[in-house]
């Protein structure tokens, strides 16, 4: 049984514009020294910066979390929708925890794509900053990873080499992709959520087709 998955981030939104402008400001150049050159550069960097600030563990909050539960049998897809704040993120992990119970998926083996790198350790600590009972889960699947997840990312490069989700589906033929992560922040700003679920489910099903072809299985499309 595999349980892929994947998340979509989003910057600290809650944050006052204060907050946001001394974020992207701690980011200036170590070289700008003077207050007038730090303020142009902030002003010109903003919004680059701080919408990078989505990847930066330390601030970021998830947007939303898809999974599927591929038995052998039949694909079980499904996304969480978390938020801005700690109730929408704990809602979130909630709802995932009871659809983890429900389906019995809590010995599937992991799949993603650089999911151990970004998706679990997010995941992680969000669970643990919570206090949520998710997070003693997490610590288990992060300790045995060896044994309980594979990342396609280096299923394709064991030699650690990064490449994306784009990239590598479209190096083995596979369509789908579509979207980028960095799209997440203006659809929900936009209210686009459900477009927001269905582009992370997605990147789901495509991550199952990339597992698929990479360990020679024949049925790749979701």
């Amino acid at each position: 049984m595999h349980l892929y998955i994947d998340i979509e981030t989003l910057p600290p939104l809650a944050w006052s514009r204060d907050r946001q402008i001394a974020y992207v400001r701690s980011r200036a150049p170590a070289t700008h020294k003077k207050p007038d050159t730090i303020n142009a550069w902030v002003e010109e960097n903003f919004d680059r910066e701080w919408g990078r600030s989505a990847l930066d563990w330390r601030v970021s909050r998830i947007a939303c979390i898809g999974v599927a539960l591929d038995d052998g049998r039949e694909v079980r897809g499904m996304t969480f929708l978390g938020g801005t704040d700690d109730d929408n993120e704990r809602r979130m992990l909630t709802e995932l925890e009871w659809w983890l119970r429900e389906h019995d998926a809590w010995g599937a083996h992991i799949v993603g794509h650089n999911v151990l790198g970004f998706d679990l350790p997010r995941l992680h600590l969000t669970a643990a900053r919570l206090r949520h009972n998710l997070a003693a889960w997490f610590h288990d699947v992060n300790a045995e990873h060896r044994k309980l997840v594979t990342d396609t990312m280096f299923m394709a490069f064991p030699s650690r080499e990064r490449v994306s989700l784009a990239d590598l589906s479209e190096l083995l033929g596979l369509e789908g992709k579509t979207g980028h992560g960095s799209e997440v922040h203006p659809m929900w700003l936009a209210g686009k959520k459900a477009e927001i679920t269905a582009y992370c489910l997605n990147d789901v099903l495509l991550t199952r087709s990339i597992h698929h072809l990479l360990s020679g299985a024949s049925d790749a499309n979701p």
